[in-house]
């Protein structure tokens, strides 16, 4: 591990290149000053390296599921990091994209950086809720609704859920470098069962004399979201204005004064008003097109993680699933792809007529199958062959517009692959665990098929 990391580190330039470096789930993400250091090619060389993807201001390397080892054994490395071990500085070099499509990147960033490092409480809190569900008298019925271990997981599996705007306004205000504690006070100020109280009540309530409609915000992400990119701003500038010695006390307080009627009486309305409209519009493309929504999703979807953009999907999911409860769109795509594409690999495995390609292929496979993790067979097979790729996404499209046709929906938020992400679809009726089976048996066959039809050329 520690020859990989410093040769990364190498290849990127050295610590004296590196603005920040932060992980997701596969992930190394790299802010460079000078992002034409890297060279491309020689690290997706490298052994353990599974590709290479340039976003906005990111060079992210695909690691898999040790990249939490890889960031922990390359953070002491770097010359550059503070007293939370994590890199970063007041000032950087680093070239600002201008115009639209640089705002797009930025917005897309900050979504993407603030929900990304969330997603293990998301999965564990959806797997207690399955767990819950499994045992509880809605399926097996080995335990009744009163019993202590049901309501424990219960508990577990809705305090993940509950409590986002809290989770969210940490982590979207680390992205944004400013006080996570902060973040985490206005977060829980949405979700105080006092307010919550005064909502359900439906008492008036006023901040500084300005009227407020009091909701309540648990669950929510947005709300929490746009506040929080408003904060960055006003704590900015108590501290250019502040002096030194007033800093421990008056940034936080002036900035929580400034905040509170920003955020009750503006950002957080308006932050539920768009998550509400983005939860009808997708409950009415699927009540009219549900099966063509999610056949060009499952289709595309192999691209948009070849270019990193599937935390834009991802981030839709994270506003809709709390308020909906289930999901027949996302998640149906991706089982419906990742299926076809690990038929295709398997396909590719006895294509194959060189031993090394075949064990390469079959390595993929077990990785996707008990790891979790789809990016070495994208970068490893799809992209280099171009071929399996066509066929993924030609056997995805039919797929999914099997899984949207049959309204597979998916009970537990699950972003995983493999073994890992059938069990989100637990719950329903037997229709849905019908369409599960279909979805996953036509996966692996229309995948297998569909690649049969195309050629390999080997290296």
């Amino acid at each position: 591990m520690d020859k990989l990391t410093d040769q990364i580190l190498e290849a990127v330039g050295g610590d004296e290149n590196i603005v920040n470096l932060t992980h997701c789930q596969t992930r190394l993400r790299f802010e460079l000053r000078d992002q034409s250091i890297p060279k491309e090619e020689a690290i997706k060389k490298l052994k353990g390296v599974a590709g290479v993807v340039v976003k906005g201001n990111q060079f992210q390397i695909v690691i898999g599921t040790q990249v939490a080892d890889y960031y922990n054994s390359i953070i002491p490395k770097i010359s550059a990091v503070n007293a939370e071990n994590k890199v970063r500085e007041a000032e950087t070099d680093t070239k600002k994209e201008r115009g639209c499509k640089g705002k797009m990147n930025a917005v897309l960033d900050y979504l993407s950086g603030s929900l990304t490092p969330i997603i293990p409480i998301l999965l564990v809190s959806s797997l207690c809720k399955m767990v819950a569900a499994v045992i509880g008298p809605s399926l097996l019925g080995i335990v009744s609704d009163t019993t202590d271990i049901y309501t424990l997981f219960n508990l577990a599996g809705s305090v993940g859920f509950y409590f986002l705007p809290i989770f969210v306004g940490s982590s979207a205000a680390k992205k944004l470098q400013c006080s996570q504690a902060m973040g985490m006070l206005l977060g829980a100020v949405l979700v105080y069962p006092g307010f919550i109280e005064l909502a359900a009540a439906g008492t008036s309530f006023s901040v500084y004399g300005i009227p407020c409609k009091l909701q309540d915000y648990n669950s929510t992400v947005l709300p929490i979201i746009l506040t929080i990119w408003i904060m960055s701003y006003v704590e900015k500038l108590f501290r250019t204005f502040t002096p030194n010695v007033l800093k421990v006390f008056l940034v936080p307080l002036g900035t929580l004064l400034v905040m509170l009627p920003l955020e009750l009486c503006v950002l957080a309305p308006l932050g539920s008003v768009l998550g509400t409209y983005i939860c009808n519009a997708i409950i009415s493309l699927n009540s009219v097109a549900a099966p063509l929504a999610v056949a060009v999703v499952a289709a595309t979807f192999p691209l948009l993680v070849a270019t990193g953009m599937h935390p834009v999907l991802f981030t839709y999911l994270f506003v809709t699933f709390p308020q909906l409860g289930c999901d027949s769109f996302l998640e149906p795509a991706i089982l419906a792809v990742s299926w076809a594409f690990a038929g295709v690999t398997l396909a590719c495995a006895v294509k194959f007529k060189k031993k090394d390609n075949k064990a390469m292929t079959i390595s993929y496979f077990t990785t996707w199958l008990l790891g979790g993790v789809g990016e070495p067979i994208i970068y490893g097979l799809m992209i280099p062959y171009r071929t399996p790729l066509i066929a993924t996404m030609i056997a995805g499209a039919m797929n999914g517009l099997i899984a949207g046709t049959l309204h597979l929906t998916a009970y537990i938020l699950n972003t995983s692959n493999g073994i890992y992400l059938p069990p989100a679809f637990v719950g329903g009726d037997a229709k849905n665990y019908i369409a599960l089976v279909i979805a996953v048996a036509g996966g692996l066959v229309l995948g297998f098929i569909t690649m049969m039809f195309f050629k390999v050329k080997e290296d």
